[in-house]
């Protein structure tokens, strides 16, 4: 695939799918389509007994994983953007504990899980790339868990914050209520929302209407961190 040639292109470029040796690129992309996301669409589904697998790389908008907790508390446990590829793990497990769903507005180019699952199993080179692509992710998810897991609210909504904020007309801008935040933090929208007000008094955060715009990206990604609480 030329890299830039279309979104679709660049997508593939910068996912671990451009290092596949060039056949087996061509094997996922014949039987690959393109189809369009849309805000709150669970694209898969959490199943106490995963049954399917599923496989796509994100061209454009924004996903979340999210996993549900015995109170019926629905909690963000990754963002995916252009360029990763969401499902790999189903792949190798026929199903994952997870779901996914739609945050951003963009395109999905779903691929065939099945064709990924024998390329895995006959081409080691895919089954290197398929390794490397999952410890990439294990030591990321180990770094993002000390945040999500010992830090305060503060720093949690700070950590979601960060991942949801686009570049629009040169400021960090985040779309989300005070709702979303909290259901992804695991928290209740009354702390999140003193949460908010306090970034906002110290000049990190700023409302605008119905957005939230990062106005100092320096101090909220070191709070994101755990550094800075």
């Amino acid at each position: 695939m030329t890299a830039g040639a279309d979104p679709v292109g660049r997508a593939w470029e910068l996912s671990f799918l451009a290092g596949l040796p060039p056949a087996a690129q061509q094997e996922l992309l014949a039987s690959a389509h393109e189809e369009e996301i849309v805000p709150d669409q669970n694209v898969y589904r959490e199943l106490l007994k995963p049954r399917f697998s599923y496989l796509a790389l994100v061209v454009s908008g924004m996903l979340r994983s999210y996993i549900t907790s015995p109170g019926d508390r629905r909690i963000a446990a990754r963002y995916w953007s252009c360029g990763q590829v969401v499902g790999l793990t189903s792949v190798l497990l026929r199903g994952a504990p997870s779901g996914v769903e739609v945050v951003r507005r963009g395109s999905l180019l779903r691929l065939d899980p099945m064709v990924m699952e024998r390329l895995g199993r006959t081409d080691t080179q895919v089954a290197w790339a398929i390794a490397q692509e999952l410890a990439r992710r294990l030591a990321e998810g180990a770094v993002n868990h000390v945040p999500q897991a010992f830090g305060s609210v503060r720093v949690r909504v700070a950590w979601h914050l960060m991942r949801l904020a686009v570049d629009i007309d040169e400021q960090l801008v985040v779309r989300a209520t005070q709702q979303e935040l909290a259901d992804s933090v695991g928290s209740v929208r009354e702390v999140v929302a003193r949460a908010l007000l306090g970034l906002c008094g110290e000049g990190i955060l700023a409302r605008e209407g119905t957005l939230l715009v990062v106005r100092d990206p320096a101090r909220l990604e070191a709070l994101a961190s755990g550094l800075a609480d």
